[in-house]
């Protein structure tokens, strides 16, 4: 097992120590076994999907457990494309140096967070943690197994600039509740990564997480979503919604950095069976497809009124620069082109998301008229990608 399990994260630990409890009197075989012979595999990948009719539900979109139900288990093929996170178990121990980092007082590099070195313990934490007058003493850049060392050539001031630390020298962990551990962790960047139809995803390293907690039991509580060894990703960036390139197919992208104790890379066994075994670094058994760009739109069939506004829908973000007449078209029957309307791109104001934009009439239309929206493949999502075809809303007026 890796070492420095102490900075990893705090909400885990309770759940590693129960869960080595329970492997130390396992026995072979038993659905608490880890297995650290061999190149780390992943057994399961669970994600949401939404189904044609019905609302969105997290299935094993790979792998197979034998409390699910055969229907919970196949090739997701409509992953959602918002608010969704793959839950990637592993049939054993990572290294959680190379998956997370832990938090620094000052900046470092480019941010404030650094990596912890292999063979770093729990003390090597807590005395880099001490205060700025003790701490080149106690965490000197010279020691290997030292935390937090400034990386840049010009070195790294406080943020109150009183102090400039030297490159090499600590700049000290951030502990402020002062219990010699770091206050924060955080996903290390391109440690694990989504690759859809050749789109790099953007990681929200802030969600993201590794806990090393768990096995293939089936707990009362947290059911199928605590199995572990597990990588928690989520995509997207922070205080951003979160979404996936609609109508994509998805793979996982490991850096070669994330390995076992033994340095093994992680791989994916067909179908998650790790008797079939896998090649180290090899995860192409694992893929999902997205959702297709949707769009919904609270135009009435009939009855609709003449004048006020028209919402829609999407189920990913849009891209506001093809929300545009260009775009948007309105025909009268018998098929008059109007350009009697307004557009309201998403986040051009307070009251629309990233997944909405409204269409308001300039002009009343025509009562107990027939009129049809048509929303071209113009309209993608932030990534780019449109539906498979137009959208067409009809409606007549009151």
């Amino acid at each position: 097992m890796y070492t420095a399990l102490r900075w990893i994260s705090h909400r885990t630990l309770g759940a590693l120590a129960a869960s080595l409890a329970v492997f130390a009197c396992s026995t072979p075989g038993s659905a608490t076994d880890l297995h650290p012979d061999g190149p780390p595999m992943i057994e399961q990948v669970r994600l949401s999907e939404t189904p044609s009719f019905g609302a969105a539900r997290v299935v094993f979109g790979f792998g197979s457990h034998p409390d699910a139900a055969p229907a919970d288990e196949h090739v997701v093929t409509t992953a959602t494309a918002t608010n969704n996170k793959l839950r990637i178990i592993i049939d054993e121990l990572l290294r959680g140096n190379d998956l997370e980092e832990i938090a620094c007082r000052e900046i470092v590099d480019n941010d404030a967070y650094a990596r912890v070195p292999l063979g770093a313990t729990p003390d090597d934490i807590a005395r880099c943690s001490v205060a700025q007058d003790v701490l080149p003493a106690r965490c000197p850049g010279s020691n290997p197994r030292s935390v937090c060392l400034c990386a840049n050539d010009v070195g790294c001031p406080t943020m109150d600039g009183s102090h400039v630390f030297a490159k090499g020298e600590s700049v000290g962990v951030l502990d402020n509740d002062l219990d010699g551990a770091a206050d924060n962790t955080r996903f290390i960047e391109g440690a694990v990564g989504l690759r859809c139809s050749g789109i790099d995803v953007p990681i929200n390293l802030d969600m993201s997480y590794w806990t090393p907690s768990g096995n293939q039991q089936k707990p009362a509580q947290g059911g199928f979503d605590a199995l572990g060894p597990a990588i928690v990703l989520v995509p997207g960036v922070a205080n951003v919604l979160s979404a996936l390139p609609t109508g994509t197919d998805c793979g996982l992208v490991f850096s070669p950095d994330v390995v076992d104790k033994d340095g093994n890379q992680v791989c994916a066994p067909p179908d998650g069976d790790i008797a079939a075994g896998c090649t180290p670094g090899d995860t192409s058994a694992f893929h999902f497809t997205v959702e297709p760009l949707a769009l919904l739109s609270t135009a009435q069939t009939t009855r609709q009124p003449t004048s006020g506004k028209i919402i829609f829908t999407a189920n990913a973000p849009i891209d506001p620069a093809t929300v545009t007449p260009a775009n948007i078209t309105v025909t009268q029957d018998p098929g008059i082109d109007i350009t009697t309307f307004m557009l309201d791109v998403p986040a051009s104001t307070n009251t629309l998301t990233p997944n909405q934009f409204d269409l308001v009439w300039s002009a009343p239309l025509l009562p107990m008229t027939h009129y049809t929206i048509t929303v071209s493949t113009g309209l993608t999502d932030t990534y780019h990608r449109s539906a498979p075809q137009p959208f067409q809303f009809p409606f007549t007026t009151m």
